[in-house]
């Protein structure tokens, strides 16, 4: 084995508070060798982010720590000094967090940034530090870095950012690179990306990975050895092919059952919750292909615009009653903004939408109050629909008496009704949302979507920051609510298997513009786009180097006729002269691209 670059032996964490200490990590082993890449999986609360606070030495005043030994390159590490753990941070180890956007300064441009990083651990001049920061940009494979180094955070994509972020870890060939849930809000094509970097980091740099995560699909895709924990320790190690295919504890069982397999869907049967099994019964009303639905949404010549910036491009999209319509593509495809534009909070630049055939006013507080009612909303983040200031009884009922008329007391009644169709318990009304997991604050946010009984909910990555069993509690819910209400979902995500297994149809954005649309069987069937191509390599289980070698650079800068061409290993000059129409390859299989023959 290679020279340890980590070496952590019976690690135990505490956090006092009103309640006494409550422990968070119970002995907790692990080590990692040179050019090694660990994976460190498991559910909110299991300690990993504590584990990795503990190696960084980033706890807080109020915690406690024990350990045999807490070891960097053969050096303890507890008595280091608060300057000689500066000069070992952003130096020798260095951290990526989850959220990219929280991690960078909005004050300071991507290159002052980078450059700080640099001229703090070195003697070099600015010059300097910005060549060295041009060339770690191209690293992380970002396209026209020196442009790049000009802007500030606000002005890139959630995956542009956190490959800054990389960058900047990255920046002074660190020995140790700590990764905490760094690919949680991003799409399947920069995740794979991402990884693709993290292998060339190992392979030329011989830099060591500790990557936590509760997406088993990373971990599989991108580690040699993986540890899963389950509250506060470690209840199975061994390499990952080992852990993954041949499971031994039945918490990890669980955890990989509840992944949706790329050829699962909800006319399989349901997604199997922890401490349960996987029912073989389907959760979906059975139709066949054919069937005749009411049509509930119909856009019509979506367009729109932020300034000069086109986001979308005359969509034409039809959603039937009772059915759930998946929308993928990449960060900044135009996805959540026909969401907003379709739930009245975005006004469209040209075009219209419908509501079971009825043209609705583009925004929310002009259409009238059943409108209203009847499209409800569903965000990635429920702490964007909890006030957090309001117990969790008072968030619901409010919708129940502004939208459905009820009483005080009518709607005290249905608020309990509505927790136990979410599977919260009734005391839960009386608890704000700081009290509550986050999966408990998502079901909370469901509730609250369809405490007015509304026939359309639109879904904008409602389970991407979830843990993987809760993930499987909240998908099959909605559908369980589906079943029951005959509700419409428009379901975002840029999770690929959660699409295949709650989407009846699937449609697919690129630079806002609709370049595929079909059945879920047709979809992942194919003949696909070039673009769904790439989407769906970068979503298989194939190394992130086989899903992304067909030469795709990372943007597109064709100026007129195709918008894919410059990523497309089909195009022909043809195809950067007009704008391909939608064309039918058969049962409604829709797929706009001049090389249909070559599909």
């Amino acid at each position: 084995m290679s020279p340890s670059v980590l070496n952590v032996e019976k690690l135990s964490i505490a956090y006092g508070g009103e309640r006494g200490w409550q422990s968070a990590v119970n002995g907790v082993s692990l080590a990692i060798g040179q050019g090694e890449a660990l994976g460190l999986v498991g559910e909110s609360g299991s300690g990993k982010s504590s584990v990795a606070m503990a190696i960084l030495r980033y706890l807080p005043g109020n915690a406690r720590l024990a350990a045999s030994a807490l070891e960097f390159q053969g050096r303890e590490i507890r008595g280091l000094s608060g300057e000689e753990l500066r000069g070992l941070r952003g130096n020798r180890i260095a951290a990526v967090y989850q959220h990219p956007g929280a991690a960078l300064s909005p004050a300071m441009t991507i290159g002052r940034q980078i450059g700080e990083t640099i001229m703090r651990h070195r003697p070099v001049r600015h010059e300097e530090a910005r060549w060295r920061s041009t060339e770690l940009l191209r690293r992380v494979r970002v396209a026209n870095p020196e442009r790049v180094l000009d802007l500030y955070p606000h002005e890139l994509s959630g995956g542009m950012q956190q490959r800054a972020n990389i960058a900047i870890a990255i920046a002074l060939d660190p020995a140790l690179l700590v990764l905490d849930e760094p690919t949680t809000a991003l799409d399947a094509s920069v995740q794979s990306e991402v990884i693709a970097i993290l292998d060339d980091l190992r392979r030329d740099h011989k830099t060591s990975i500790l990557l936590i995560s509760h997406d088993i699909n990373l971990i599989r895709r991108s580690c040699d050895r993986v540890a899963v924990m389950q509250s506060g320790a470690v209840v199975e190690s061994g390499s990952a092919e080992d852990v993954f295919e041949n499971p031994a504890h039945a918490y990890t069982k669980a955890l990989i059952a509840s992944i949706p397999a790329l050829n699962f869907t909800k006319r399989d049967g349901r997604l199997a919750e922890t401490g349960t099994a996987c029912p073989t019964q389907p959760v979906a009303r059975q139709t066949g292909p054919g069937a005749e639905r009411q049509t509930a949404i119909a856009c019509k010549g979506i367009s729109h615009s932020f300034g000069t910036q086109s986001v979308l491009h005359n969509v034409d999209l039809r959603i039937g009653q009772g059915e759930t319509f998946g929308l993928i593509g990449e960060s900044g495809s135009g996805k959540s903004t026909l969401a907003r534009i379709v739930t009245g909070l975005q006004t469209p630049s040209q075009g219209s939408v419908e509501l079971f055939g009825r043209t609705v006013a583009a925004r929310a507080e002009k259409r009238a109050a059943g409108e209203r009612r009847d499209v409800q909303m569903v965000f990635q983040s429920p702490d964007r629909t909890l006030n957090p200031r309001h117990q969790i009884g008072r968030i619901i009922s409010r919708p129940l008496r502004r939208l459905a008329g009820l009483g005080r007391r009518d709607a005290k009644n249905r608020v309990a009704d509505l927790l136990r169709s979410v599977r919260l318990a009734d005391t839960t009304a009386e608890q704000k949302p700081r009290s509550l997991s986050g999966g408990q604050r998502q079901r909370a946010a469901i509730a609250r979507a369809f405490a007015g009984a509304p026939k359309v909910v639109v879904l904008d990555e409602p389970t991407s920051a979830l843990d993987v069993s809760v993930q499987a509690t909240v998908l099959n819910l909605l559908n369980d609510l589906q079943r029951d209400r005959d509700t419409t979902y428009l379901f975002i995500s840029h999770d690929l298997r959660v699409v295949r297994y709650m989407a009846d149809r699937i449609g697919v954005l690129y630079r806002g513009r609709l370049v595929e649309t079909g059945t879920s069987e047709q979809v992942f069937r194919g003949p696909n786009h070039p673009y769904t191509k790439l989407l769906l390599a970068a979503s298989s289980d194939a190394a992130p180097s086989t899903a992304l070698e067909a030469g795709y650079p990372t943007v597109s800068t064709s100026a007129g006729g195709c918008a894919f061409a410059d990523r497309c290993p089909l195009a022909k000059p043809a195809c950067r002269e007009a704008e391909p129409a939608s064309t039918d390859i058969g049962d409604g299989h829709l797929i706009a691209c001049w090389r249909t023959d070559a599909l």
